[in-house]
């Protein structure tokens, strides 16, 4: 049985390319938050730079790749060895799955699974229509930090009958070491309880606020919810995620 050790930790939501969103703003400034996974013996994360359309944070899939090859080739200068794979954190939008099809959209690294962001003002009934939508075409989806939206901490039920479907959730690990509101928290164990999470990640944007997790969070989030589950979320279902082979629905 694997342990929950946070050097194998895989951190599959984070906004650390340089210039591309509200993350850092210079390759200093990457460096810096690229330094912290280091630093705890994480080796592989995710960049998930905003797709926001209309927006300046709306980088394509050539860009963010150009980005992550800069990114890249600057951390090896400075040896700092975190290796980082490329993905989108997708805003819902109306167009969504037209960008799909024109291949405009990155999943996460070498996997079928897309991240998509839900709104934070809107209600979700026309984002559900669209993960059905998806679902019912064959693709997979990674809901990113539904714990955190009012509208789904007012009502889960139709969130949770999309997870039993087949939707896949990721939580932020600031909602369950209290860096969000109490309510996000409150959401985050629900979801747990109902069996419905199945990815744990930093969302990190800096060095400074917002940061990669540190080993004392790490033992926070393993007497919360366990070493069994804490493995499960953060090391073996996003293994999957970067392995060709294996990127079937996560157990």
């Amino acid at each position: 049985m694997m342990t929950a050790e946070l050097s194998q930790f895989i951190d599959i939501h984070t906004h650390i390319l340089p210039g591309i969103d509200d993350g850092p703003k210079s390759l200093e400034e990457s460096a810096a938050m690229a330094q912290c996974y280091v630093d705890v013996g994480i080796s592989r994360i995710i960049a998930t730079p905003h797709f926001i359309p209309g927006t300046a944070w709306a980088a394509g899939r050539e860009r963010i790749r150009e980005s992550l090859q800069v990114l890249q080739t600057y951390l090896a200068e400075k040896s700092i060895a975190l290796d980082i794979f490329s993905g989108m954190e997708i805003a819902f939008h109306q167009k969504l799955i037209s960008r799909l099809e024109r291949n405009i959209l990155q999943p996460l690294a070498q996997s079928r699974y897309y991240l998509l962001e839900p709104s934070f003002q809107d209600p979700q009934g026309d984002l559900l229509c669209c993960i059905r939508q998806l679902m019912d075409r064959g693709e997979k989806v990674i809901l990113a930090h539904p714990e955190r939206i009012p509208s789904f901490q007012e009502e889960l039920g139709p969130l949770t009958e999309l997870v039993r479907q087949g939707l896949e959730v990721q939580l932020n690990m600031g909602s369950l070491l209290d860096r969000f509101n109490e309510l996000s928290k409150q959401t985050s164990m629900q979801l747990i309880a109902n069996n419905s999470v199945h990815y744990l990640a930093s969302d990190s944007h800096s060095a400074e606020s917002r940061k990669p997790p540190t080993l004392q969070d790490w033992e926070k989030l393993t007497s919360l919810l366990g070493d069994k589950l804490l493995t499960k979320l953060c090391i073996v279902n996003p293994w999957k995620l970067l392995d060709v082979e294996n990127t079937h629905s996560c157990e």
